[in-house]
């Protein structure tokens, strides 16, 4: 008997940490001249939809993690959900847009959502910003499934990893079958931010 209840025990356990969310993006905006002239100001606009049942009522947490080589040295609270039950989920679904601007050696991040924005963050570059890229892990997918009970990224500010002939290259980072917090180590990048986001 003990045995059997062990076994539930476990498939249960399993079944929750199995658990996922569908997550999908939509780049940019839908009028060609303001998509224009954030290209020009080198912003990017990404929209993020959730969807599950079970975050209904739960709050979440995006953060910013910014990575020197291979070792995390600071992790920002972008925007906290959990400071009020008017930022809760209402529906089984959770939209917001992520705005990233790279220029004069830092990038700036804002969240906004229905109602509400996050405080603009700005972080300082390493390297010219001209090097540095925001990326999604989506590749050619329209959505992608993410585990609904762990931290999981949603954006990479990147510099390129460079291939054998000199050339550089973010796609092959960003669509590799890396954990995006071992980036750094595997394609030698010397500093690189990682959104992520957290559901409570």
């Amino acid at each position: 008997m003990k045995s059997i209840l062990a076994i539930l025990l476990l498939l249960s356990i399993k079944c929750i940490s199995q658990e996922t969310i569908k997550t999908s993006v939509q780049y940019g905006v839908k009028d060609i001249e303001l998509q224009q002239v954030l290209l020009f100001q080198n912003i990017t606009i990404e929209t993020f939809t959730f969807e599950q049942e079970k975050i209904k009522n739960k709050s979440y947490q995006v953060f910013v993690k910014e990575y020197i080589k291979d070792s995390l040295v600071s992790k920002s609270l972008l925007f906290d959900g959990t400071e009020t039950d008017y930022f809760k989920i209402k529906d089984n679904k959770l939209t917001f847009k992520i705005f990233a601007q790279v220029f004069d050696e830092e990038i700036k991040l804002q969240l906004t959502a229905n109602g509400f924005s996050s405080a603009q963050k700005k972080f300082d570059l390493l390297q010219n910003s001209h090097n540095y890229a925001v990326k999604d892990f989506f590749g050619s997918n329209q959505f992608v499934e993410n585990p609904l009970n762990e931290e999981f990224a949603l954006l990479a500010i990147i510099t390129p990893t460079i291939r054998p002939d000199g050339s550089g290259s973010y796609c092959n980072v960003v669509q590799a079958n890396i954990k995006p917090e071992e980036l750094g180590k595997h394609f030698n990048i010397p500093h690189y931010f990682l959104v992520t986001i957290k559901f409570i």
